[in-house]
């Protein structure tokens, strides 16, 4: 991306209660022409992906407390 994300944001998941909780961090960018979101993660598994409108706004209500 050309500039920094406007929000990072780490998850912390368990999927296995015998094991630690894994830690992932996900960085995103909203793209305010589109009202849409592109979020990347930081693990190997999984690679990238956007929002639409709706989910983008939701997602951004959440995070930077705006409407």
């Amino acid at each position: 991306m050309a500039r920094k994300p406007d929000v990072e944001v780490t998850l912390f998941y368990t999927f296995d209660e015998n094991k630690p909780e894994r830690l992932y961090e996900y960085e995103i960018w909203f793209n305010e022409s589109a009202g849409t979101a592109t979020i990347i993660s930081n693990n190997e598994n999984e690679s990238y992906g956007e929002l639409d409108k709706d989910n983008a706004q939701a997602l951004k209500s959440n995070y930077l407390n705006k409407q």
